[in-house]
């Protein structure tokens, strides 16, 4: 059994309990020594649930800058317990539970993540082209059917390109009859669609045009990246390499990476949490777990 290493000194000092007779408590828990220290007239180890209560003195008492005995006390909390301690440790803190996960449930918890954190989270690396290259076109035509994707936005782009590059647009999707004309009929001529016409016109773009059609569209109202697909939107990052995952993902907020970390089996969410500081510890520790440090053994077979 790993057992808490404890000082001697500081036991005594807070309990009265000195050296030579804490060897005669080997392999006795903190309970077991204070009840008889009591028993025997030690005040002192009869108020231990208040002296316990004293985050200073647990903090001394159970050495808690030592990541073993924060384990160690760790392993005696409920699951539900390591979670509420989880908002406690600190952005990059969090990040270092994600090496625990596999390269493929780091994509999928990000799948999950809102779509507009999702995308500030891409954004950070990537260029809406760089999404766009990876998009299958069924993601894409999905995207221009939508109602929400209004034919002006497609029109404002359109104003935007130069005769010959509107010319290669017009004659691919209407045929060569609009050779040769100028960027006012071409525009004209897409303005007199109905609706519906317009929409078959925009899927019926090649490829490369429709990819930059798409990012004209979204500079122009960011909220309609809204309406893409979380899978669709990830594809660049499933290029990475796992450090370079983690990376991006080390700039959500807490409130994303707790949930991530909340999913690793218990024992390992027991090793992150070690990272926690004594401080914050010692405090919790206090306020609502003072049976788990009476029921913790002292002793290391080490001392």
């Amino acid at each position: 059994m790993i057992q808490l290493q404890v000082d001697f000194g500081l036991l005594n000092k807070f309990f009265g309990v000195s050296p030579a007779k804490a060897v005669q408590y080997a392999n006795k828990d903190f309970k077991e020594i204070m009840e008889l220290e009591a028993q025997q007239g030690n005040t002192r180890a009869a108020e231990y649930k208040k002296i316990l209560s004293d985050p200073d003195k647990i903090q001394d008492i159970f050495k808690l800058a030592n990541l073993e005995n924060k384990f160690i006390i760790l392993q005696n909390m409920s699951e539900a317990d390591l979670d509420d301690l989880l908002p406690y440790l600190k952005q990059d803190q969090l990040t270092r539970g994600l090496q625990f996960f596999t390269e493929e449930k780091l994509i999928e918890m990000c799948k999950e993540l809102p779509m507009e954190e999702l995308l500030v989270m891409m954004f950070q690396k990537f260029q809406m082209m760089d999404i766009l290259k990876l998009m299958e076109d069924d993601a894409m035509n999905e995207f221009i059917m939508q109602p929400q994707v209004e034919r002006k936005y497609a029109q404002t782009y359109m104003e935007t390109l130069d005769n010959k590059s509107l010319e290669k647009i017009m004659v691919q999707s209407f045929g060569d009859s609009f050779k040769g004309k100028n960027k006012e009929e071409y525009l004209t001529h897409l303005e007199e669609l109905s609706d519906d016409d317009y929409k078959r016109f925009m899927v019926s773009m090649e490829r490369e045009q429709k990819m930059f059609m798409i990012n004209g569209i979204v500079d122009q109202e960011a909220d309609l990246l809204m309406l893409f697909k979380p899978d669709d939107i990830v594809k660049p990052m499933e290029m990475l390499m796992k450090g370079d995952k983690i990376k991006m993902m080390s700039k959500l907020d807490p409130e994303f990476l707790v949930p991530m970390i909340q999913e690793l089996p218990i024992d390992l969410t027991q090793i992150v949490l070690t990272q926690i500081d004594p401080k914050d510890f010692s405090e919790i520790l206090a306020e609502d777990f003072q049976d788990i440090l009476s029921s913790v053994v002292l002793f290391s077979n080490k001392m």
